[in-house]
């Protein structure tokens, strides 16, 4: 199989950013190169990284000398740097199913994928125990830019995209863009004429639900959806009155959600 290069932005992890990186460590698929941008840390996370580098020569520590103030700067020095065929993401508070890169690059083969990201668990203190899935459990779902737009189905730790996809596109740097960089951006690859897109059903992160994210915030994330809705230019054109349209479904879809998992 082919080489995976990991992106993990870490940024006072100190609590969570072992687990994270041992996770990516111990995939079964062993043909993977882990770089992990250090935004600047003022706590132990540097040390914590620098053990597992110093037994790992997978790990590769980049250590920013100013604060970026979010993570899609962070990524994309690890994208300018990332030397494998397909790129995949990891927040330093979230955890990977033992097989998660093994079981998405089968399905990338099998079915011809270029982005593929995965269902995820959620949890707040003890990780969930991974699943052992039958081949029967393994469909996949296949998704397109309207879709997209409607619901943010993309949890970034799930993501693992082929590299040829990135040839003339990052993460958008911008602060007003903290907390929905990584929607904008799926948004743009889904524009791509070349995109083959899918979801795999099963669930291959452990997403930790955390008081002090920006995504537990519901209204400070409603209003960086608006913002985006409103800026975003799909094929050179704006999405004029339509923003409204796909806010209220994005609202609608997002209390639904609360009230099932409640």
């Amino acid at each position: 199989m082919s080489t995976v290069s990991v992106i993990l932005p870490s940024c006072d992890s100190e609590q969570w950013i072992a687990e994270a990186v041992d996770s990516v460590l111990k995939q079964s698929h062993q043909d993977i190169q882990l770089i992990v941008i250090d935004d600047e840390s003022r706590d132990n996370t540097v040390a914590i990284i620098e053990r597992f580098a110093n037994n790992d020569q997978r790990l590769i520590l980049i250590r920013r000398k100013h604060r970026s103030g979010g993570p899609a700067t962070p990524r994309n020095d690890g994208i300018s740097i990332a030397t494998g065929e397909y790129l995949a993401f990891i927040d330093s508070d979230d955890v990977w199913h033992p097989r998660k890169l093994e079981l998405q690059l089968n399905a990338m083969q099998a079915y011809k994928l270029n982005f593929l990201s995965s269902l995820h668990k959620s949890f707040q203190n003890v990780t969930p125990d991974a699943q052992v899935f039958n081949q029967q459990e393994l469909a996949i779902q296949r998704k397109n830019h309207y879709q997209l737009i409607s619901k943010n189905w993309v949890v970034t730790s799930s993501a693992l995209i082929s590299k040829t996809l990135f040839s003339d596109i990052q993460f958008n740097q911008s602060a007003s863009y903290v907390g929905v960089e990584d929607y904008l951006l799926w948004l743009q690859l889904h524009q791509s004429k070349d995109i083959k897109s899918a979801v795999l059903i099963a669930p291959l992160v452990f997403y930790r639900l955390r008081d002090d994210s920006i995504s537990s915030s519901k209204l400070a994330m409603a209003g960086k959806v608006f913002y985006l809705l409103s800026h975003y230019r799909y094929l050179g054109k704006s999405l004029g009155l339509s923003k409204y349209y796909f806010f209220m479904r994005y609202a609608l879809l997002s209390l639904l959600t609360r009230l099932t998992r409640n």
